[in-house]
Parts: structure tokens; C-alpha cells; sequence
């Protein structure tokens, strides 16, 4: 973005953005498990792009519980450096998981604009 744009500009930007975010699909779950499950409720798997010298596959495994004994507001997470990957899960209230998931979001925008050489307004702010 040039340092010569207008508030008008700037203005009609962050409109379209706001609008890009709000119309955007949230991912459907990869499984829905039943309550004869060890763990009922939805699951959603990410798996990561296959890196240049890598031949593992990547899977994340992100799970929220049904059960009403188990339904405790907290999201199942499962990296792919976790132990058992799939089977070993960190939980995260789900206020936290929401945090993670917009920093995700932030720095992967972050990178975007860096892999492009694109300024952003953004980046004239300072770390808080």
C-alpha cells in the first residue's frame, strides 16, 4: 500500500476487508462422531502442505466433546509433533482457542504481505 493514499481509500479498504471476513465459510467437520464414540462430537482435520524436503504427512486434529459429562467448553487439540499424533490432545478453553486462531490468522496474513513485499497498515503499530 502506497503512503499516499487517502482516508477515503484507507476507509474502503478495511470496508472490503471487513466484509471479506464476515462472508467467509467456517470449515464443515471432517467427522461427527456418535455418542457410541469414545469421544462423541465433531472433528475437523488440517492437514499441512507437504514441506519441500518433507515426506511426512502433517495432520492437526481439532475436536470439541457432546457428551454432557465431558461438555466442558474446551477444545481438543492434536499436533502433529504431539506424541501420538491423533490420539494425544492439549485442551484449550475455547476463549483460548479463539486467541490462537486469530493470532494464527494475523501472523499467516503477516506472512502473505512479507512473501509479497506489500506493506501493510498494520505494521506501523507496535507489539502489545
Amino acid at each position: 500500500m502506497a503512503d499516499d493514499l487517502t482516508l477515503g481509500e484507507i476507509r474502503s479498504e478495511l470496508q472490503r476487508l471487513a466484509s471479506l471476513a464476515c462472508s467467509i465459510e467456517r470449515p464443515k467437520p471432517t467427522r461427527i462422531n456418535g455418542p457410541e464414540h469414545q469421544w462423541p462430537g465433531h472433528e475437523w482435520d488440517l492437514r499441512e502442505m507437504t514441506p519441500p524436503h518433507g515426506t511426512k504427512d502433517k495432520v492437526w486434529v481439532i475436536r470439541t466433546v457432546d457428551e454432557r459429562d465431558a461438555a466442558d467448553g474446551l477444545v481438543y487439540v492434536s499436533t502433529p509433533e504431539s506424541m501420538y499424533p491423533g490420539l494425544d490432545f492439549v485442551p484449550l478453553y475455547a476463549s483460548d482457542a479463539r486467541l490462537l486462531a486469530m493470532a494464527l490468522l494475523a501472523a499467516a496474513d503477516r506472512a502473505d504481505h512479507e512473501a509479497l513485499g506489500v506493506p501493510r497498515l498494520e505494521d506501523r503499530r507496535k507489539a502489545g
